[in-house]
């Protein structure tokens, strides 16, 4: 090899070692101080688990359920094998390309019949003198990354919307047990009533607000039973699972609502925000926008390929053969020259690009903070309550037994026992709206700290 091979190969793998373009730098984490009480104090271990600890097979069973046959999963998924499969093309322009071109022909005319083969390889291979071919190939990672955590919000936005359906299912199943209680007890004091309108002791529109009770209660029973029906039908979607195998499923802990022994939490601090997969995906489609300003910028300079041929053909010609073998070898240049503008309009065009996902993960980010911050208002407010609704049923219940007592001394009839219990029931309803309400803000938390996913564990999953 001469000194001017030497040197034009020290050049060219100079030139290889270049990108032009900016090299994307992962944004630090916001620092958040939450403003919002923090359950438990925020101290905890992880969410990885976090259904289990529910203690509630059913709805264990039905995110399994879920996610095994929901077609927006489906979705996901074949958009991720997408992406991998173009990161694939993207990495293989690293490598030479080699073709074969085989071609055998044969013709005659009237004073001859010839026969002509040949067999050829084409290689080909783009030297990545300015970064266009690595800057791609980060592109493409950068977008498997994004649609991998895009995979992972709607997993996890999935399990929520289940046990959200879930819980209000149970919880309605439990309220329709009360209204029928306090349907029950509406119908008895109308049937009390009825025999003293008869002896003349009740005024018609005594028996008229009585009756009007009782229908409304009727009215609400109906509504409720509507709801739960619904829930059912919502978690039929949901779930793929047929009404018969859904109830069957179901049929144990009626009315139960799920409630988490001890929830434990991964620590409520600035780090919840980069577990999200949607601050995750948004910040890889940045770092994609970012690799494609190199690949625009690589465009507008020079490109050098090899370009190399070898093959071999035969002529058969009235009897007579010839061989010949041919080769061929060099560099082939492509300069831009005049375009019109259309490369630097491509630069343009992915720099803007940049610019909207760097806007996009800013976001977010911010909207991850408030999402956070909203379900950590509404747990703790949901716990409050719970806890005053709690005080506040014990109180109707002493009231009740304390009427039951002077119904039983003779010192009150049985109408102020029954107003008494009804009341006692409402309490009790409060009491089931605020569980679940609590129950719901769990599960609102659970999405908004990204279910315990994590990027090191979804990229154990995808190997």
């Amino acid at each position: 090899m001469n000194r001017r091979s030497i040197w034009l190969a020290v050049v060219i793998l100079a030139l290889a070692g270049c990108a032009v373009g900016p090299d994307f730098k992962r944004p630090d984490t916001q620092q958040v101080q939450w403003h919002a009480a923090l359950p438990h104090g925020g101290k905890v271990e992880n969410l990885l688990r976090w259904w289990e600890q529910w203690d509630d097979p059913s709805l264990t069973q039905l995110i399994e359920q879920a996610e095994r046959r929901n077609p927006t999963l489906d979705m996901a998924v074949a958009k991720l094998a997408e992406a991998r499969a173009n990161a694939g093309v993207s990495d293989a322009a690293s490598y030479p390309s080699v073709v074969a071109d085989i071609s055998i022909s044969r013709s005659k005319t009237v004073m001859l019949e010839q026969t002509q083969g040949s067999f050829r390889f084409d290689a080909g291979w783009e030297l990545d003198l300015f970064g266009r071919v690595r800057r791609g190939q980060e592109a493409a990672h950068a977008h498997v990354q994004a649609v991998a955590a895009g995979w992972h919000e709607a997993r996890i936005s999935l399990a929520a919307e289940v046990a959200g359906a879930y819980v209000e299912l149970r919880a309605c199943e439990a309220g329709v047990a009360l209204a029928e209680k306090e349907l029950a007890s509406r119908h008895l004091t109308l049937d009390l009533t009825g025999l003293k309108r008869g002896a003349g002791f009740v005024s018609d529109s005594d028996w008229a607000r009585i009756r009007a009770a009782s229908e409304e209660t009727s009215a609400a029973l109906a509504a409720r039973r509507g709801d739960c029906a619904r829930q059912l039908n919502r978690l039929v979607a949901l779930t793929g699972l047929d009404y018969g195998n859904l109830q069957a499923l179901l049929q144990t802990r009626h009315g139960q609502l799920p409630v988490p022994k001890q929830i434990a939490l991964d620590e409520v601090a600035a780090r919840a925000l980069s577990q999200r997969p949607d601050v995750f995906g948004a910040e890889f489609e940045w770092a994609a926008a970012s690799a494609d300003i190199g690949v625009a910028k690589a465009d507008l300079l020079p490109g050098l390929n090899l370009l190399g041929s070898i093959g071999v053909s035969r002529l058969v010609t009235g009897g007579l053969t010839s061989n010949a073998s041919t080769w061929s070898f060099g560099p082939a240049m492509k300069i831009p020259v005049f375009d019109g503008g259309g490369y630097s309009g491509r630069v343009k065009a992915a720099e803007a690009r940049y610019g909207y996902a760097q806007a996009n993960y800013r976001k977010t980010v911010r909207a991850a903070v408030q999402e956070i911050e909203d379900a950590l208002v509404r747990l703790d407010v949901a716990n409050k309550r719970t806890g005053q609704n709690r005080d506040a049923l014990e109180q109707y219940r002493t009231m009740l037994q304390a009427g039951n007592a002077r119904r039983d001394a003779g010192m009150a009839n049985q109408f102020g026992v029954e107003e008494a219990q009804r009341t006692a029931w409402l309490a009790e309803d409060n009491l089931l709206g605020s569980q679940r309400d609590s129950a719901m803000a769990w599960i609102a938390l659970y999405k908004a700290l990204g279910g315990g996913w994590r990027n090191d564990i979804a990229e154990e999953k995808q190997r």
